[in-house]
């Protein structure tokens, strides 16, 4: 009797649901939780992104462009002093020159790229015995003006720099972008050689930057 009272039971606590042993009893999907965009709410949407690009993209635009005219002006700035504390350091004359290469004074572009070499005799010419002491990649995007400099700019070793003779002893170094003067940023180098960067818009400076 107990066999029969616990297999009845048994049957009882296995027996599925109705709504799993006869299939045609299944609810059907409720369409209506999963319905898509409409087209109402996909305008709105693309407007919405639309707008959120027209500020977003100028405004990346002009961060990099800044990034970038700084970076250049930094590293063309931390070359000069490179020359100048070589030339103390070593007692000898060193130059800073244009140079497509890296090997030769071969251009008045600064943006080509430029090197520093040793140049005892002052001639701005890497001859012999006279070791490239670094290179430097170009700058992107920007150009270069000056009337000083412009061939190469020779340091002493009393840290007073020179162009083309001893009498040009201080000058400046423009950086300019294609957003003209207004970003325009003026490395100088003053009596005692000593270059630094300055932002001319700020000091009031009127400026007329090439073409990049």
């Amino acid at each position: 009797m107990w066999r029969s009272i616990l297999s009845s039971t048994f049957r009882r606590r296995a027996r599925l649901p109705a709504s799993f042993a006869r299939p045609d009893t299944v609810r059907p999907l409720d369409t209506r939780r999963h319905r898509g965009f409409s087209l109402l709410e996909l305008l709105v949407a693309l407007a919405v992104g639309a707008l959120l690009l027209s500020v977003g993209v100028p405004s990346f635009v002009t961060v990099t462009k800044n990034a970038n005219i700084i970076n250049s002006s930094n590293r063309f700035l931390a070359d000069l002093h490179y020359t100048r504390d070589l030339a103390i350091t070593r007692n000898r004359r060193v130059a800073m020159c244009p140079s497509t290469d890296g090997a030769t004074c071969d251009s008045t572009d600064w943006t080509v790229g430029w090197m520093v070499f040793v140049d005892d005799d002052g001639d701005q010419t890497a001859d012999a015995g006279e070791p490239v002491e670094r290179v430097a990649e170009g700058l992107s995007d920007l150009a270069v003006d000056t009337n000083q400099f412009s061939a190469a700019i020779t340091y002493r070793p009393n840290g007073r720099a020179m162009g083309a003779s001893l009498a040009t002893e201080v000058g400046a170094f423009l950086v300019c972008d294609d957003r003209g003067s207004d970003h325009a940023r003026g490395i100088i180098v003053d009596f005692g050689g000593r270059p630094r960067v300055t932002h001319l818009a700020k000091m009031g400076v009127t400026v007329t930057c090439p073409t990049v």
